[in-house]
C-alpha cells in the first residue's frame, strides 16, 4: 500500500521540483548585482541596459556615489578606462531613467516642451520652450538651452572617428589588414600609451591624432606585410586601415557660475557643450560669452556660446581632454531688451559691441515696431540716464552694463487716411492723395448706392487741437456740380452718407386672428390685404372671411392745423372669399405702414370640447360636450349610467382654472389647503409656482392654468336634473365616480395618522381617538373634514358647545397645527416691563398734576 502511495505522489514531487528549479533559474537570470560582475574581464560595451539598471538599483540602495563605484571597480581588478566607462554608462542610465538603448534615445526627440534647433557633432539637439511661469522679458537668452532634462547633448558613438581625435590610454584601436594578407587586430592602448603588435613590437600612439596614429601603425606593419609599402606603388597588393573601437572615459571639471559645478566622467568624444550640459549650463550670474577651457593650468580656449546661438557656428566647440577644467565666470555686461523685438530678455554684451550687435541678438524688430527712434536707458555712477537713438544712424552707439533697450509700438495713426461710410458700394479707408476732394472719394468708393440719401451728408473732422467738428454738404449738389460745391479733404476725415432707410422708423404691418401664422411683417410698397394674409399662410378653418378689419393710425397729416383729434385710429372693414379674392374693387386696397389686420372668427364656430369621466360608470372615457348647457346628469347618461358598485356621494370633479391675477392665486391657495387628504396636496406647490410667476410679471398678459377640485353632490344632481346641484360642464372637466368607500383617513396633528374603518355609529371625536388622539401642538378647534366629493366642513363652536361635522365614507379628517408664537427672551421681557413701568409712572404723574 505504501508503494502504491509513493507511485501516486511521484508525479506531484516531480512537478514541484521542476517549479522550484524554474523559480531559482528566473531569479538567477534577473539578478545582476555588483558582486555578480567580473570586473577583471569586464567589457562595459557588452553590458545590457537591463544589467546596468539592476546594478544602478543596488548602488542607490547602498547609497554609493559614482566615485565610490569607480574605486570599487578598480579595486576588484577592472582597468581604469573600463571603470570610468562603466560610471559614464551608469550616469546615462540615471539621466534617462529608462531601459531603452541609450544611443537610440540620443537620436529621438525627447518628451516635454522642446523644439529642434539643429545638429551638433551628429547629435540632434532640442531647445526647451520658454517656461510659462516666467515672463519672456525676464529670461536670460541662452539659459533655455540647458533648462530641462529633455534637452540632450550626449555624444554620439555611431559616428566616424574624427580625424583630430587624439588617442590616449584606454582607447581600443582596430587594425584591419586585407588583400594578399588577411588579419584583424583589436589592441588596447596601455597606461604607457603604446599598443603591442605581434612580430612588430610596441608602437607609441598616445597623444597622436587618429590620422597620425594611422600613418605610424601602417609604417610599422609594412615590416611584416611587404605589400603595404612596395617599391613600386602600382604593385601594392595589401592594404590596412586603423579605426577607433571602444573609446575611453575622461574626467573634466566644471567650475564657476554653473548650475551644478563639479567633476564629471564623460566620453573622450565629448565636447565643451557636453560638459556644460552635464553641469546644467551657466546660472543667472554666469557668462555665455567668455567660457574658458584650462588644460594643465593654462587657458587654451575661450568659447563664445552666442556664436552657436546666433549663427549656428560650432567651430569653437572643441573636444575635451582628460583633466580639462571648464571655467564659467560671472558676466561682465548684460543689457535688457523688451518691447517690439523678436527676442526679449537679458542679453550679454562684450567690450566694444554696439547697438547694432544688440539688434542682431534680438533678431531684429517685429512688424509693429516703431524704429525711427529707440529708447536706451542706462545708469551713471550717481543716477539714471536716458538716450534717444536714431535708427539706423545711431547703430554704432556703445552699449554698457545695465542698459535697457525699449522698442515701442507704432501708433494707431495714419499719415494719409480718409474714410467713407454709409450708402456707398465700397465703404472703408482710402489713401489721401494730394488735392483729393469729396467728389474723388465718392468715386473711389464706386459711387452711391440706390438707397443713398441725397439731401445731406456730413464730414467728421478734427482740427489741429483734435477738437471734433461736423461739415454738412448736399450730396446731390456735390455730384452734379463739383466745381462749385466740392470740398477738399484732410487727413483722418470720415465721410458719412446715410441710407434713406436709416433716417426713418422701420415700417411694419401686423396680421392677427384666425390665420395660420399670425405675425408682424416688414412693410413693402404696394402690399395689399390679400398679400399679407397670403404671407400669414392663409385662413384658418374658423376664420370669417366676411369680417376682416384694418386698423390704421391717424397721423393728422391731412389737416396740419388740427392739433387734437377725437379719433385715434381709423377702422376699415372688408369681405374676402376663401380663395383670397376680393369682391368688386376692394382687391386693390393697399396697406400703409403700421396697419394692423384682424381676421375674425365665425360666431358659431366651436372646436370640439371634451370632458372625461372615470370610475364606476358603464362606459368611462372621454366625451364631447354637445351643447353649451350640458350638465353633470347628461354626462352620466352619455356614459350609460352608474354601475351597481358606484358610490355617487363620493364622486369628485377636477376643473381647469385659468390664472391671470393675484386674487385667483389666493383663492386657489384656500382650495389647496382644503384639498389636503383628497389627493390635492400638489395644488399647494402649484399655487407657489403661480405666485412666483405673478411676482415676475409673467401672468400679466399670458394666462396660466391649474387643476382645482370642485365639490359636487352627484346623488342630488341625478335625483333633480337641471337643479342647482346639476352643474354645467366645462371643457377639460374630469369626473371620478369611486366604488363604495369603507375607510376614513385621519391626518395632521394626531399621534398616529392612519386610515380607520368607517362605522356610522362613530363620531368625529371617536375617529380622532382611534388615531391616538391629538398632539400638544394640535389646534383642535380648527379641525376640519374633507369629503370624498371635494366638499369641506369644519368644527364649529358656540360658547362652550362644540359642533363637529358628520363623518362619511372616504372622508379625510385633518387636525391643523397651532401657529408658532415666538416667546420673549429675558432681555426683551425686562425691556417690555421697563417700558410699561415708565408709561405707568408717566400716566400717574399726569393724573396727579391734573
Amino acid at each position: 500500500m505504501m508503494s502504491s502511495c509513493f507511485r501516486f505522489l511521484r508525479p506531484v514531487f516531480a512537478t514541484l521540483s521542476l517549479l522550484v528549479l524554474l523559480l531559482f533559474a528566473t531569479q538567477a537570470l534577473q539578478a545582476q548585482s555588483l558582486s555578480d560582475i567580473d570586473f577583471r574581464n569586464i567589457n562595459v560595451n557588452q553590458l545590457s541596459d537591463a544589467q546596468l539598471q539592476q546594478a544602478n538599483q543596488e548602488i542607490q540602495d547602498r547609497g554609493l556615489s559614482m566615485e565610490q563605484v569607480e574605486q570599487l571597480a578598480i579595486s576588484r581588478g577592472a582597468q581604469p578606462a573600463q571603470a570610468r566607462q562603466l560610471v559614464s554608462r551608469l550616469r546615462q542610465i540615471q539621466m534617462m531613467g529608462t531601459g531603452e538603448d541609450s544611443q537610440s534615445l540620443q537620436r529621438e526627440r525627447p518628451t516635454g516642451e522642446t523644439r529642434f534647433v539643429g545638429d551638433l557633432d551628429g547629435d540632434r539637439m532640442f531647445e526647451a520652450l520658454p517656461d510659462s511661469t516666467t515672463p519672456d522679458s525676464l529670461k536670460i537668452f541662452g539659459m533655455e538651452l540647458f533648462g530641462r532634462v529633455s534637452t540632450s547633448f550626449e555624444p554620439s558613438f555611431n559616428v566616424p572617428t574624427p580625424q583630430d581625435y587624439r588617442v590616449g590610454p584606454g582607447d581600443q584601436l582596430v587594425i584591419n589588414v586585407w588583400g594578399a594578407a588577411e588579419q584583424n587586430y583589436q589592441l588596447l592602448v596601455d597606461a604607457e600609451g603604446t599598443i603591442r603588435v605581434d612580430n612588430v613590437g610596441p608602437i607609441q600612439v598616445s597623444g597622436m591624432t587618429i590620422e597620425e596614429a594611422n600613418q605610424k601603425i601602417i609604417d610599422r606593419l609594412s615590416d611584416i606585410y611587404s605589400g603595404l609599402r612596395p617599391n613600386t606603388p602600382s604593385e601594392a597588393n595589401t592594404w590596412a586601415r586603423v579605426s577607433l573601437g571602444n573609446i575611453r572615459s575622461i574626467r573634466v571639471t566644471v567650475t564657476g557660475e554653473v548650475q551644478q559645478p563639479g567633476s564629471y566622467t564623460v566620453s573622450s568624444l565629448s565636447t565643451l557643450f557636453n560638459a556644460l550640459y552635464a553641469a546644467g549650463g551657466p546660472n543667472r550670474n554666469g557668462t555665455f560669452r567668455q567660457i574658458r577651457v584650462l588644460r594643465r593650468g593654462e587657458p587654451v580656449h575661450t568659447f563664445d556660446m552666442y556664436d552657436f546661438l546666433i549663427d549656428g557656428d560650432q567651430s569653437d566647440n572643441i573636444r575635451l581632454r582628460d583633466e580639462d577644467i571648464i571655467q564659467v565666470g560671472p558676466y561682465e555686461n548684460r543689457v535688457h531688451a523688451w518691447g517690439e523685438t523678436k527676442r526679449v530678455g537679458f542679453f550679454e554684451m562684450v567690450e566694444g559691441e554696439t547697438l547694432s550687435d544688440l539688434i542682431e541678438y534680438v533678431a531684429g524688430f517685429t512688424d509693429e515696431a516703431y524704429t525711427r527712434t529707440l529708447t536706451l536707458n542706462g545708469m551713471t555712477p550717481t543716477m539714471r540716464r536716458i538716450n534717444t537713438v536714431l535708427w539706423p544712424e545711431g547703430g554704432e552707439a556703445e552699449i554698457h552694463n545695465g542698459d535697457r533697450l525699449q522698442v515701442g509700438r507704432l501708433l494707431e495713426r495714419y499719415a494719409n487716411r480718409v474714410s467713407i461710410a454709409g450708402a456707398v458700394f465700397r465703404a472703408g479707408d482710402y489713401e489721401l492723395a494730394p488735392g483729393m476732394t469729396l467728389y474723388d472719394l465718392i468715386n473711389e468708393a464706386d459711387g452711391l448706392r440706390e438707397d443713398a440719401s441725397l439731401q445731406r451728408g456730413v464730414i467728421e473732422r478734427f482740427n489741429d487741437r483734435l477738437e471734433p467738428r461736423l461739415i454738412s454738404f448736399n450730396v446731390e449738389r456735390v455730384l452734379e456740380d463739383p466745381a462749385t460745391y466740392d470740398i477738399e479733404l484732410q487727413r483722418d476725415d470720415l465721410v458719412r452718407i446715410s441710407s434713406i432707410f436709416d433716417l426713418r422708423e422701420e415700417y411694419t404691418v401686423r396680421v392677427s386672428g384666425a390665420v395660420n401664422a399670425p405675425q408682424q411683417f416688414e412693410f413693402r410698397n404696394g402690399m395689399t390685404i390679400e398679400d399679407i394674409i397670403f404671407r400669414a399662410d392663409g385662413f384658418r378653418d374658423s376664420a370669417a372671411p366676411y369680417r376682416i378689419e384694418v386698423a390704421r393710425r391717424v397721423t393728422g397729416n391731412d389737416d396740419p392745423n388740427q392739433l387734437k383729434m377725437d379719433r385715434i385710429a381709423e377702422r376699415i372693414e372688408f369681405q374676402v372669399d376663401e380663395n383670397l379674392t376680393f369682391e368688386g374693387d376692394e382687391g386693390s386696397f393697399e396697406l400703409r405702414p403700421f396697419d394692423q389686420v384682424y381676421v375674425r372668427s365665425q360666431p358659431n364656430y366651436q372646436e370640439q370640447r371634451t370632458v372625461i369621466i372615470t370610475g364606476e360608470v358603464q362606459y368611462p372615457g372621454e366625451y364631447v360636450i354637445s351643447s353649451r348647457d350640458a350638465r353633470l346628469s347628461d354626462l352620466i347618461q352619455w356614459a350609460g349610467g352608474l354601475s351597481d358598485y358606484a358610490y355617487p356621494e363620493g364622486a369628485s370633479l377636477d376643473r381647469i382654472l385659468e390664472i391671470t391675477n393675484e386674487t385667483q392665486v389666493t383663492e386657489l391657495e384656500g382650495q389647496a389647503i382644503a384639498g389636503v387628504g383628497n389627493n390635492q396636496g400638489g395644488n399647494a406647490g402649484e399655487t407657489q409656482r403661480l405666485r412666483e410667476s405673478l411676482g415676475r410679471g409673467e401672468l400679466t398678459s399670458v394666462q396660466d392654468t391649474v387643476n382645482t377640485p370642485v365639490g359636487i353632490q352627484m346623488a342630488e344632481a341625478l335625483g333633480a336634473p337641471r337643479s342647482g346641484y346639476d352643474l354645467i360642464l366645462e371643457p377639460g372637466d374630469v369626473i371620478h365616480v369611486p366604488k363604495e368607500l369603507q375607510t376614513v383617513r385621519v391626518e395632521g396633528e394626531v399621534l398616529a395618522p392612519t386610515s380607520v374603518r368607517y362605522d356610522p355609529s362613530r363620531s368625529f371625536g371617536d375617529y380622532l381617538s382611534m388615531a391616538g388622539g391629538i398632539t400638544e401642538d394640535a389646534r383642535r378647534r380648527r379641525a376640519y373634514i374633507v369629503y370624498a366629493n371635494g366638499e369641506v366642513d369644519r368644527t364649529k363652536s358656540f360658547l362652550f358647545i362644540r359642533n363637529n361635522p358628520s363623518v362619511e365614507p372616504g372622508a379625510t379628517i385633518i387636525v391643523p397645527e397651532k401657529p408658532i408664537i415666538r416667546t420673549l427672551t429675558p432681555q426683551e421681557r425686562i425691556s417690555l416691563a421697563s417700558s410699561i413701568a415708565s408709561t405707568a409712572i408717566l400716566f400717574i404723574t399726569l393724573l396727579d398734576r391734573l
